[in-house]
């Protein structure tokens, strides 16, 4: 229940935020650590919040959606939101909160409580401000968001977090939290330890020297030591393993765990039944079933049953995925912790390794100094340890295995079966070697790059010949089923000419010594230099379009039109590309039609099916929006055209020295009647008329007047804006979302 006093200082507070009354103080300020904003009275800097108008001489803490504050050197609980959660009585108040993984704004607390001290004593108050337990006990603990620990003549108990109500009266000399199992705890009494459920029933009572947690793969369990021997307690305190053992150690990726004798390590399961006779020196972790284990210097493989599928007998044994990666505990990419906001490119590159971590495993095996590929079911080999080094290649999501004698190599598929006899020498410098670009692109799994030295060449191992035989060539794949080859002009020291094929082989340009700068304007047309001209082509090598006039000297025009700064835009977006030629507003559609829009002095890039035209007349220029039709949609009318930051839909126009805003679909959403608009959030437009400030929405809409004499952001508040601090005349104010009147008023500003 909330008394009398704290009732009031409530009800003064949103009283006055509700009436708008301004209080006024002699400056104020950003406070970078809080929502409270920063206000100066007196010569005293003081805390107060900007919605509430809860005034306090200090902000102590700040955590999740708590805050610590002190007023006239008491302190109390606050909320971020403005209001109070109690009085102002407590010596001391600390924040407990808990949250997983990295913090990010927004992220998700487990538990949020304020500890409050009084007189030497500890208290606890919940976030929705109601009083768990009074400040009566030595010490508090949070066990989780369900149970805090209480100390009362140095012995500890614990409380319901929910009520305060007592479940366990004070008894034990230590409490923990027990990392296993959620709704228990770890309890000492007497030097020894146990564990208890939190309804207080002893699950396992205290009488270990030790205990600790063991993870399995698929179950837990609590290893427990006792008279110099570790045994094994299920989650019902049931004893499943005698303490007979010198050690007990999980072993991950299994439900087994390592057992030690004589120095000899061996496997047994949670019931104690042996799985591995102690035979080896070491045996280290289970991935998808197989664990490397170490015997007198050598290496061999046991399964998940226990059994020997490779003797130790290896140099080395190293798991390796499709691609060739080392595998070290097997566990699936997709299982990484969430990322908040994560981008497309994060998210698609999570799902492109989750989709190898699906496909095979392999055992690269060396045996007295030769390297063999093992497949993993059964480990037999694929190709035998006859090779100096075997790298194992994934072509979207064809598994290759390039094998290596000397310096020499062949290429096998995934069953071991020759592709390429091994006849092709190793590259010299491959980190030097840049003549294979952008090969990512290719999406053929059976098409890849064949290198003999610093020679190269396609194959295509579907149909089992070269695409592009050998050679001294450079090659860069324009698009999934398209690239270029670039190769010397016989005769010549650094000409050079260029030709472009498609995946099945096909040439669909020639070898041209002067063709290149070549780029993929869609699927179906290719951008080429030839000369100095520019020159389109289709997929079947025919010119779609050419004019000498469009070449590399280009053409500038001397009109101010804004790029778009959209990340979908493309050529033939809105299904028109334009063709820069001096004098000429052409454009061809993706079949090499031409369309000419001679209306106009100028017209820019088509996106969203709009584009911006000049109209000239004599020194007069103004600009407007046509459609791919030709279709004037907003005419000729504006002075100048600009792009706002953080805007991409919107277009700041100019008419007659007056500035407004134009969003792309033609429509007029601030009349140009402002001496500037500039962008003052990913939200928010700031307007000037007549030397004062305002705010609109994206949309328009008049957030502000504009009659303040500057505004300026709160990077540490709502939104990463609100309150803005104002300047009106000479006062300075704090504004919240949704009102334009504040509450906070001062005569300067604290920097």
């Amino acid at each position: 229940m909330i008394n009398k006093p704290l009732l009031f200082l409530l009800l003064f507070a949103v009283g006055s935020a509700t009436a708008q009354t301004p209080v006024i103080f002699d400056a104020i300020g950003f406070d970078n650590s809080s929502p409270f904003v920063k206000v100066r009275k007196a010569s005293e800097i003081y805390f107060c919040h900007p919605v509430t108008g809860v005034l306090v001489d200090d902000v102590k803490e700040h955590s999740g959606d708590l805050l610590s504050v002190v007023k006239d050197g008491a302190y109390a609980v606050g909320h971020k939101n403005g209001k109070l959660l109690s009085n102002f009585e407590y010596d001391e108040v600390t924040l407990l909160t808990h949250y997983d993984g990295q913090w990010y704004a927004g992220i998700h607390y487990n538990y949020q409580f304020a500890q409050t001290k009084k007189k030497g004593k500890y208290g606890l108050i919940d976030l929705q401000g109601k009083v768990i337990c009074e400040p009566r006990f030595q010490e508090l603990e949070i066990i989780n968001k369900d149970i805090i620990g209480f100390k009362e003549n140095n012995k500890w108990g614990w409380l319901s977090a929910t009520d305060g109500e007592i479940i366990q009266p004070p008894l034990y000399d230590e409490l923990g939290r027990n990392y296993l199992f959620k709704d228990m705890l770890q309890i000492h009494l007497n030097g020894k330890q146990g564990i208890a459920h939190k309804s207080g029933k002893v699950v396992i009572p205290p009488t270990y020297e030790r205990l600790s947690n063991i993870f399995l793969k698929t179950r837990k369990y609590t290893a427990f030591f006792q008279n110099n021997a570790y045994g094994l307690i299920d989650s019902l305190g049931t004893v499943v393993v005698p303490a007979v053992h010198k050690s007990l150690i999980p072993v991950r990726g299994s439900d087994f765990l390592k057992i030690e004798e004589r120095g000899l390590q061996g496997l047994i399961d949670a019931t104690g039944k042996e799985v591995t006779p102690p035979l080896y020196d070491k045996i280290n972790d289970f991935v998808r079933g197989h664990a490397i284990v170490e015997k007198a210097g050598r290496v061999g493989l046991i399964d998940e049953r226990g059994e020997l599928l490779l003797s130790p007998q290896y140099d080395e044994i190293e798991f390796k995925n499709s691609a060739g990666q080392i595998v070290f505990d097997g566990v699936s990419v997709s299982l990484m912790p969430s990322v908040v906001n994560a981008s497309k490119e994060y998210l698609e590159r999570l799902a492109a390794e989750a989709k190898l971590d699906a496909m095979p495993y392999y055992l690269r095996v060396k045996d007295r100094g030769k390297v063999g590929i093992f497949d993993w079911q059964k480990a037999k080999p694929i190709l035998p340890a006859n090779f100096t080094e075997i790298a194992i290649v994934n072509q979207q999501g064809e598994t290759y295995f390039y094998a290596v004698n000397g310096n020499l190599y062949g290429i096998y598929d995934k069953l071991g079966k020759e592709i390429l006899p091994p006849k092709y020498r190793v590259q010299s410098d491959v980190y030097l070697n840049r003549s294979y670009t952008y090969g990512d692109l290719n999406e053929s799994p059976y098409i890849f790059p064949v290198y003999d030295d610093k020679r190269l060449g396609i194959y295509n191992s579907l149909k089992k010949q070269f695409i592009v035989p050998v050679g001294d060539l450079e090659i860069s794949w324009l698009n999934a089923r398209t690239f270029e080859v670039r190769r010397k002009v016989e005769g010549t020291s650094y000409t050079k000419e260029s030709a472009v094929y498609n995946s099945n082989g096909e040439v669909l340009i020639p070898y041209t010594k002067d063709i290149y700068l070549l780029k993929m304007l869609t699927d179906k047309l290719l951008q080429a230099e030839q000369g100095s001209q520019y020159v389109i082509y289709n997929m079947k090598g025919e010119k779609v379009f050419e004019r000498p006039e469009w070449n590399r000297n280009g053409y500038y025009n001397s009109y101010q039109i804004p790029e778009n700064r959209r990340e979908d835009v493309k050529p033939f977006q809105s299904g028109l590309f334009k063709i820069y030629i001096k004098g000429d507003n052409l454009f061809i559609d993706e079949m090499g039609k031409q369309f000419r829009f001679n209306d106009f002095a100028y017209v820019g890039e088509f996106y969203d099916n709009m584009a911006w035209v000049v109209s000239k007349t004599g020194d007069k220029i103004l600009y407007g929006l046509i459609d791919t039709n030709g279709n004037v949609v907003v005419e000729p009318q504006f002075d100048r055209l600009d792009a706002i930051n953080d805007h991409p839909d919107l277009m700041l126009v100019k008419k007659k020295e007056k500035y407004g805003v134009l969003n792309r679909q033609g429509k007029i959403i601030l009349e140009p009647i402002y001496d500037m608009i500039n962008s003052f959030s990913p939200e928010l437009l700031e307007i000037r008329l007549k030397d004062k400030s305002g705010l609109a929405d994206k949309d328009g809409k008049i957030v502000l007047e504009p009659r303040f004499d500057n505004l300026r952001r709160n990077y540490n508040g709502k939104n990463r804006t609100w309150p803005i601090l104002a300047k009106e005349g000479n006062e300075f104010s704090f504004i919240n979302e949704g009102t334009n009147k504040p509450i906070i008023l001062g005569k300067s500003k604290i920097e």
